[in-house]
């Protein structure tokens, strides 16, 4: 996948905030466009298929900007301390696979729409911000893997190649701390935690500029092999 250009109007908007503008502007920070935000194809149809973050919440009044960015793994980096390589499989429980991104994080901007009860955020949004960064993860380690490739870089030893498998939601924990208030920025950063057999474990986190943390998640993805779906 060609990687878009990011909409100027979300990149002026969350440079026009300090704490955002600081946030991108980071060493080997990459900013890129959010698989919910993909441009349609000619028949208007978004590449995830999705419809509540491309259109339905894409309102000035509910949630109009957001962006994906992560820290471009340097060339000579390795993902774990037991190398193996390849996809999840089978052959490659012995070790400990790993992504080349381990964490990628996307900044949401919450209009005044997105209220629910005692005027804080929806929860049942809230578990949407969080499974939207989540997936969000894998499109990171896309592009990622696609950068090497055009460098003529392999994967370093113990990547997980994400071209080689689909990743689906299986389960989320989510542990509201306090209420989120809108309108708010907030910063919803994922992680891989860790991997067990076809499982894998995410850790997700909500944060304001005063790295105030609003909710947190543990999910578990279940890997499929593309030949399999």
């Amino acid at each position: 996948m060609v990687q878009p250009r990011l909409p100027s109007e979300d990149v002026s908007h969350f440079l026009s905030i300090p704490w955002c503008a600081a946030l991108l502007a980071q060493p080997d920070v990459h900013t890129f466009v959010p698989t919910s935000r993909l441009p349609e194809d000619d028949a208007r149809h978004s590449p995830s298929r999705d419809q509540l973050f491309s259109k339905t919440l894409r309102d000035a009044d509910a949630v109009p900007h957001c962006i994906g960015f992560y820290k471009v793994p340097s060339p000579d980096a390795s993902p774990n301390a037991t190398p193996h390589s390849a996809p999840i499989t089978a052959a490659s429980q012995a070790a400990d696979p790993a992504f080349l991104v381990r964490s990628c994080s996307l900044l949401f901007d919450l209009r005044p729409g997105v209220i629910g009860f005692a005027g804080s955020v929806h929860g049942g949004l809230i578990a949407s911000l969080i499974d939207e960064a989540m997936g969000n993860l894998f499109l990171a380690n896309h592009y990622a893997q696609g950068c090497e490739m055009e460098a003529n870089r392999p994967l370093p030893p113990g990547t997980i190649d994400v071209d080689n498998a689909r990743f689906l939601t299986a389960n989320m924990t989510v542990r509201f701390q306090r209420p989120l208030p809108a309108p708010k920025v907030v910063v919803v950063t994922s992680s891989l935690d860790r991997i067990e057999g076809r499982k894998l474990f995410l850790a997700v986190t909500i944060t304001d500029e005063h790295l105030v943390e609003f909710a947190k998640c543990e999910g578990m993805w279940m890997t499929v092999p593309r030949e399999r779906m």
